[in-house]
């Protein structure tokens, strides 16, 4: 168990993630990152309340990526628990920070799937991701994909979605609805060169060609929010 760090009273484990299910929805407004860069500026130089507001605008968002992994709310707990603890013992080793959620999505997921080899537990099965993993909703209350759509494309493309591999549904949560660039989701997925993401983004869309062959205007919707 790590030290307790100032504010750690602040880090408590997540009961019930904003999000009850474990499904994404695809799209969503990305954060303005130039005010992400002084939220971050503000914590670095040691303000208690900007620590608060980056726990409280990303803990949840981590909890529910862990759930796409794993059943276990224990460990994602502490995987949450820990990277924000981290965060703050490390604080005087970090620098500027281009996007916190790019940060805490890649050092959280990290550290997520080694408690999980660690703890030698069958949480990480074949059977769960492929039936609960990266489950992926189009919400119409996001901006961006979501708003594109009436109630039967949405429903027509989430069908779709769902029956992809969960590595190809993960891409499609990063990048619609967390609104993470090629780079990022390289770097979050272990990828050794970001044209990799890039090409299983487009091998993904190619797959979902082929599933929406009928509905012509969904697929020319979606590669224009590809872009």
């Amino acid at each position: 168990m790590m030290p307790k760090m100032p504010l750690s009273e602040s880090i408590k484990p997540i009961k019930n993630a904003s999000a009850a299910s474990n499904e994404h929805p695809i799209g969503g407004a990305m954060e303005d990152r130039s005010s992400e860069s002084i939220l971050w500026v503000a914590f670095l130089q040691g303000s208690d309340s900007a620590l608060a507001k980056i726990f409280e605008q990303y803990a949840h968002k981590l909890f529910n990526y862990g759930r796409q992994f794993t059943k276990d709310t224990e460990i994602i707990n502490d995987a949450v628990q820990d990277v924000f603890y981290q965060v703050i013992r490390s604080k005087h080793k970090l620098g500027m920070a281009q996007s916190i959620k790019y940060y805490l999505f890649s050092s959280f997921r990290r550290r997520l799937l080694r408690l999980i080899k660690q703890r030698k537990r069958v949480v990480l099965d074949e059977d769960f991701e492929k039936t609960h993993g990266f489950r992926l909703h189009v919400d119409p209350d996001y901006h961006s994909i979501g708003t594109q759509f009436t109630v039967d494309q949405r429903k027509i493309l989430e069908e779709a979605c769902n029956r992809l591999p969960v590595r190809q549904r993960e891409i499609l949560s990063l990048y619609f609805f967390e609104g993470l660039s090629y780079k990022e989701i390289a770097h979050i997925m272990e990828f050794s060169q970001v044209k990799s993401a890039r090409k299983l983004l487009y091998r993904t869309l190619d797959s979902l060609h082929g599933m929406l062959e009928k509905h012509k205007d969904i697929l020319r919707m979606l590669f224009v929010l590809v872009g």
